[in-house]
């Protein structure tokens, strides 16, 4: 388990309102504080799941408009097997259905 900074970021269509309904579904807590665009959880001690939200945007393909927005994930102190999970639960939570 490394202590280095591990930044991952994202393109994601969905709005501010909408990431934050499924925000907790996302990290599979209730226990994380918002200040402004910052949303910060600790999974456990020494851990830090911090995600910053991008300034929205609309993305117009033909008559089709979608939002977008940019995500900055910096996780800390979680090893990859953990960080692979919460990922993979974060991911699920905002996947929309398509085909």
């Amino acid at each position: 388990m490394s202590s280095d900074p591990i930044v991952i970021q994202k393109q994601m269509g969905i709005t501010h309102a909408e990431f934050m309904r499924l925000l907790s579904r996302a990290l599979g807590s209730d226990d994380y504080t918002i200040n402004g665009k910052v949303i910060d959880y600790s999974p456990k001690p020494g851990a830090s799941f911090n995600i910053q939200l991008g300034t929205e945007s609309v993305r117009q393909i033909a008559l089709m408009k979608m939002p977008t927005m940019p995500v900055t994930l910096t996780i800390v102190g979680i090893s990859d097997d953990q960080r692979a999970a919460m990922l993979l639960r974060f991911d699920r939570a905002y996947q929309r259905g398509g085909g």
